[in-house]
């Protein structure tokens, strides 16, 4: 044996005790061992009283940080087992924060997510049109809250050769829902939800819709949900050449979204909604494949019908729209 060690039988037999907690650290900060939580916090309650014995000059409060700093130290560094919980004294409080206890390469999920599609089209010679289309949508969601922003704009303008130009298609339309899911399973929910949408070159000045009710998500196969909602709305609205008119009517919506089966980077898309009420009727769908050509960008192709009831004169009851997008996810 080399002559600048000592046999581990001449160390005190009060030191050998220290080596526990002390041995526990070294390990898993030198040798990337995994603790036994249960085991070391079982060892720490002896080490104050032991190290100011053995060591009476040390302040009693810089015995007290070093304890703590070898627990923490141990925590901070080290994959940890066992669980803190079942050694503490009854009636005591948790001397651990889990948040040690987590992996700290996980990443944490943004409540947030969104979708953004656009398209434009330019045409010239012997006339000339421009046409153009914008998607936006902003999700939030949170334990069994849900909250949906949407903006869509299509325009449609002509000018033939004599410099005339006429606008067929200017369409804005707005949209906020609020979801609260009544289970953790997520199904059945309440809603509130608030909307407008105008296109005056096809009759429709301004449609103002708030509305409440209730819903219930349905699971058809694998990623594909439909929603069913039904409630009551408050609608005022004002088509071109007459009087704004208002009243309360009842709505249905549907809103389903899923993969083709045989398709994994094709989705399709479909919702509805239907009101009815005094002089109000009208029914909005929008249909909708989109095909993922990347991680985060896809096309989009969709054919959109809105359907009034009670048109004025001049203008047919029903416009038709399809569009083709490109857009991304985010």
């Amino acid at each position: 044996m080399p002559a600048n060690r000592a046999p581990l039988n001449a160390i005190p037999r009060g030191l050998k005790k220290l080596l526990g907690p002390l041995s526990c650290l070294a390990g898993a900060v030198f040798g990337r061992k995994a603790v036994d939580i249960k085991v070391f916090i079982g060892l720490l309650p002896g080490f104050p009283k032991m190290l100011g014995s053995k060591l009476p000059g040390i302040p009693h409060y810089l015995i007290s940080m070093l304890t703590t700093l070898l627990l923490q130290s141990t925590l901070l560094t080290t994959p940890v087992t066992g669980s803190a919980l079942e050694v503490a004294p009854e009636g005591a409080l948790p001397i651990l924060n889990h948040a040690f206890l987590q992996d700290p390469t996980a990443e944490e999920t943004s409540p947030w997510s969104g979708l953004a599609e656009v398209s434009f089209t330019d045409v010239s010679g012997n006339s000339s049109s421009s046409n153009g289309a914008a998607n936006l949508t902003l999700n939030w969601a949170e334990g069994r809250n849900k909250v949906g922003l949407g903006a869509q704009h299509a325009g449609v303008r002509t000018e033939d050769g004599t410099g005339d130009s006429t606008t067929t298609t200017r369409l804005y339309a707005y949209e906020a829902d609020y979801n609260r899911y009544l289970s953790e399973a997520e199904n059945l929910y309440a809603y509130a939800n608030v909307s407008t949408r105008q296109d005056e070159p096809n009759g429709l000045q301004m449609r103002a819709t708030t509305g409440v009710g209730a819903g219930y998500t349905v699971n058809l196969y694998e990623e594909a949900n439909v929603d069913l909602e039904g409630g009551i709305s408050y609608v005022a609205e004002n088509k071109v050449g007459t009087l704004n008119d208002t009243s309360a009517v009842g709505r249905v919506a549907f809103d389903f979204s899923g993969p083709f089966t045989w398709m994994d980077d094709v989705n399709f898309t479909a919702s509805g909604t239907y009101l009815n009420g005094g002089n109000i009727e009208s029914y909005v769908q929008t249909l909708g494949m989109t095909w993922n050509f990347s991680t985060n960008w896809h096309l989009s192709l969709s054919n959109n019908i809105a359907w009034d009831g009670n048109p004025t004169a001049s203008f047919s009851s029903t416009d038709r729209r399809w569009n083709l997008l490109i857009g991304t996810e985010f």
